[in-house]
C-alpha cells in the first residue's frame, strides 16, 4: 500500500533525532549531565593550545592598535597620499596552519629581532606590493597586474618600506629600549619556509592595507617564544601599577585628623508601636522599657554604630561603660 515505506530522506531525519536523543555527556566529576542539549560541543586542537589568557591578549591588542595607528602616518608621509590601515585580527596560530593561510606567489620577508630569540614572518601580498611600489615611483598606486612574482628592481623599491614596518613593530614595545629589527632574506613561495617546526605557536597580526585601487591582508606572524619575555615584563608592570594603585586608594592617617570633632550619641532602640498610637504620644507620657536596655545602650560616632555600653550612675553623673565593639575598626 502506498505510504507504507519510508524515503531516504525521512529514514536520515528519524536517525538523527534518534542520535540526538541517545547523546549522552559527562562532567570532569563523571556524573551524567542532566541536561545534554545545552552543552554545545566544539572541536578543540590540542596541538596548538592557547597560551595567552584572555587580559592578555586585550593588551596585545591595544598595542597593536596603537603600532597600525602610528604605522598609517608613517605610510602616508612616505608614499605621499592617504593610506588607510587596519587591524583585521590578533591572533595565535601554528606556523603550519599559518603557511597553509598564505598564497603563492606572495612577497615574504624574514626578519630578526635582536636581542629577541627566534624569527619572524612578514607577509605582503603582491598586488599590494606592487600598488605600493608603483605610489613609491609616482604614480597613482594602481595596479593593473594580478598576482605575479616581483622583480628584483621592485623587492629593492620595498626593502625601505617593508624595514620601516618592522622598526615601527619594535618601537611599540615599551618594556624592550633596544629592540633592532634585521631583515634576513625574501621568499615567494611558503612551502620553502623552514624558519621553524610546523608545531610552533605564532602570534599572527593581520593588517588590512588599501593604497590605490588595492585593498589586501598583510600579516607579521611571530614565534610566541619571541614575545615571551616581553609579555612577561608587560604582566610584572601590570602587578606593579596595581599594587600602586592599592597603597594610593588607601588612606593614610594625617595629623590634622586629630583636630576635627566627631558628636558621639548614646540612645536604645526601644522596639516597634503602630503609627496610629505614635501619633498619639503626648508630653508627659510614659514608656515602659526593660531594665535590661541599660546593658543595650547604642553608642554612635558621629551617627555611625560603633559600641554597645551599660548605662548607669556614678558619682551624682549618668555614666556609659563601653563593653563591645560592633563594627570592625577599619569600617
Amino acid at each position: 500500500m502506498p505510504g507504507e515505506f519510508l524515503d531516504q530522506a525521512e529514514i536520515d531525519r528519524l536517525l538523527a533525532g534518534e542520535a540526538e536523543a541517545q547523546k549522552i555527556i559527562y562532567t570532569y566529576t563523571g556524573e551524567r549531565y542532566p541536561n545534554p542539549s545545552e552543552i554545545a560541543v566544539e572541536p578543540f586542537d590540542f596541538r596548538t593550545p592557547v597560551f595567552l589568557a584572555e587580559g592578555e591578549l586585550r593588551r596585545l591588542r591595544m598595542v597593536h592598535q596603537e603600532y597600525i595607528s602610528t604605522l598609517s602616518v608613517r605610510f602616508s608621509d612616505l608614499l605621499r597620499a592617504d593610506v588607510s590601515l587596519k587591524m583585521s585580527k590578533l591572533t595565535t596560530l601554528a606556523f603550519g596552519k599559518f603557511v597553509e593561510t598564505m598564497r603563492t606567489p606572495s612577497h615574504i620577508t624574514l626578519f630578526k629581532v635582536e636581542p629577541l630569540p627566534g624569527i619572524g614572518v612578514f607577509e605582503l601580498p603582491p598586488k599590494l606590493a606592487l600598488s605600493l611600489a608603483n605610489r613609491m615611483l609616482g604614480g597613482k598606486g594602481v595596479s593593473s597586474e594580478g598576482e605575479r612574482y616581483l622583480t628584483e628592481i621592485e623587492i629593492a623599491l620595498l626593502e625601505d618600506l617593508i624595514q620601516i614596518i618592522l622598526t615601527e613593530w619594535c618601537l611599540q614595545w615599551k618594556e624592550e629600549k633596544d629592540l633592532v629589527a634585521r631583515m634576513l632574506g625574501y621568499e615567494s613561495n611558503p612551502r620553502f619556509l623552514q624558519v621553524t617546526s610546523m608545531d610552533t605557536v605564532m602570534l599572527v597580526l593581520g593588517i588590512e592595507g588599501m593604497a590605490g585601487d588595492s585593498v589586501d591582508e598583510m600579516h607579521i606572524a611571530v614565534p610566541y617564544t619571541m614575545i615571551e619575555p616581553i609579555i612577561k615584563k608587560m604582566q610584572a608592570g601590570r602587578n606593579r601599577e596595581i599594587e600602586l594603585s592599592k597603597k594610593v586608594q588607601k588612606q593614610s592617617w594625617r595629623e590634622p585628623f586629630n583636630k576635627i570633632s566627631v558628636n558621639i550619641i548614646a540612645d536604645w532602640v526601644v522596639g516597634k508601636i503602630l503609627v496610629k498610637d505614635a501619633l498619639q504620644l503626648q508630653v508627659g507620657d510614659i514608656i515602659e522599657l526593660p531594665k535590661s536596655m541599660l546593658e543595650q545602650t547604642r553608642i554612635r560616632v558621629d551617627a555611625n554604630p560603633r559600641f554597645r555600653a551599660t548605662v548607669g550612675v556614678e558619682n551624682d553623673h549618668v555614666v556609659a561603660q563601653i563593653t563591645e565593639k560592633t563594627v570592625e575598626e577599619n569600617d
